[in-house]
């Protein structure tokens, strides 16, 4: 077990408080102390320095209180909501909510094992393992410390790893993690889940068979290299009407995955109206797989849900993929190509599975028909495809903002390759000057 200091981006746009008598002295205080704020809701803020619109955003720079979109609460409030307050806060031109921490657990510092600052901190940090399991957000309040033997609040706010794997596996941006304390020595990702780990074709089969459809199409890699991918093709079902294609070989390799994380073993969905390996104006699905599963597997990059790959050239894809992870902005303009002249697209997003196929994204990595405790299992990530103009509103403001625009339609209206563009007609210049 392991806890971490939250922090956000500083490339993060920073808000402040509108009303700057009153609001300032509630930022400052009551957001601060561990105290229900109830009827203070829908408080006045505005933009104090434009930065990233990222899922956490900062109030005046500062960690605390942590500002939220819509999206972040959706995501997190099932595992934070009972030690956490969301206030909601008006700002002109979004939805945010500040996150009032009143979870403080009293004198849950291992004194011992600390060591204390000269200004009230520490320098090192060190808990009591029982009053901090299943804390999955938490301030800290103590009595032992440099500048005398009152009570001191910490500003800081410490989340669990069951915090961290909720952001990840939702793609929240803005947030980073410093590891503060372990409970123990843990073995070693290496020990547990190897770097070269195949799973049988028979399991593979299985699974894709269960929640997609019957195989009707199998593809091997061009070469034997554990770097090279295959497919499974399966065929429209009534549940799933669409064809369905799967990378096979990918998943045999880890690739690298934020601190407690599990989806380092990836493979690759995609859904078409027609059999991309019939119908030539569908066959560059294959080739848009190959080049997000390549990259991923040459450059020893991370997948992770949300994220977005344009078709652009190298350099620029590199760029694009190297400032998604850190929170920073994306250039502009994106340069990116159509991946044929028939569809348009020009990008995909991660994106979960269908509703219906809910328990296909995870695969139980199985030995002689058992699994094994520890082993990681075999994610698949579904990809979307996006025209530029979606893209281009992805990287200014956000996913959820986009996905509320493109939902309209249903989800299974999202994987309908002929969908028009959600922002066609409504755009006016380069950089994101949409109708909203």
């Amino acid at each position: 077990m392991k806890i971490w200091k939250l922090s956000t981006s500083l490339e993060s746009e920073q808000i402040a408080a509108a009303n700057k008598e009153d609001d300032e002295i509630l930022f400052r205080n009551l957001l601060q102390q561990g105290e229900y704020l109830h009827s203070k809701t829908n408080l006045p803020v505005e933009t104090y320095e434009k930065g990233g619109l990222n899922n956490l955003l900062t109030y005046k720079g500062f960690a605390t209180p942590p500002i939220i979109d819509g999206y972040a609460v959706q995501s997190l409030e099932k595992l934070i909501s009972e030690f956490v307050e969301f206030v909601p806060l008006t700002h002109p031109e979004y939805k945010c909510y500040a996150v009032n921490i009143v979870n403080v657990i009293n004198e849950c510092v291992n004194y011992s094992e600390s060591i204390s600052d000269d200004f009230g901190g520490f320098e090192k940090l060190s808990f009591i393992e029982d009053k901090v399991k299943r804390q999955p957000i938490f301030r800290i309040k103590y009595t032992e410390h440099s500048l005398g033997d009152f009570p001191i609040i910490s500003p800081e706010i410490y989340v669990s790893d069951a915090f961290r794997e909720v952001v990840f596996e939702n793609g929240l941006t803005g947030f980073t993690f410093y590891e503060v304390w372990s409970s123990q020595e843990e073995a070693s990702v290496e020990e547990v889940n190897p770097f070269v780990r195949e799973s049988l074709d028979e399991d593979m089969e299985a699974h894709l068979q269960a929640y997609y459809g019957p195989i009707i199409r199998r593809v091997e890699a061009e070469s034997a290299e554990v770097t090279e991918a295959g497919f499974y093709e399966m065929a429209p079902t009534e549940s799933v009407p669409f064809y369905t294609v799967a990378t096979h070989g990918y998943s045999t390799l880890r690739l690298p995955t934020p601190p407690g994380l599990d989806s380092a073993y990836v493979e690759l969905v995609m859904h078409a109206d027609q059999d991309p390996f019939e119908d030539e104006k569908y066959s560059w699905i294959p080739q848009v797989m190959h080049q997000v599963g390549n990259f991923a597997i040459n450059h020893m990059n991370w997948i992770g849900q949300w994220m977005v790959f344009p078709n652009q050239e190298l350099d620029r894809y590199v760029d694009t993929y190297e400032r998604t992870l850190a929170g920073e902005k994306v250039k502009f303009p994106l340069h990116v190509k159509p991946y044929s002249p028939e569809s348009g697209f020009c990008g995909v997003m991660v994106v979960p599975p269908l509703p219906q196929c809910q328990e296909a994204f995870t695969m139980s990595y199985l030995e002689n028909g058992k699994e094994i405790d520890g082993e990681w299992p075999v994610y698949f990530h579904t990809l979307l495809p996006l025209y530029e103009e979606e893209m281009e509103y992805y990287f200014q403001h956000g996913q959820e903002a986009l996905l509320e625009k493109m939902m309209e339609n249903g989800i299974e209206h999202l994987f309908n390759l002929h969908r028009p563009n959600t922002f066609k007609e409504k755009r006016k210049g380069f950089f994101g000057r949409f109708n909203k």
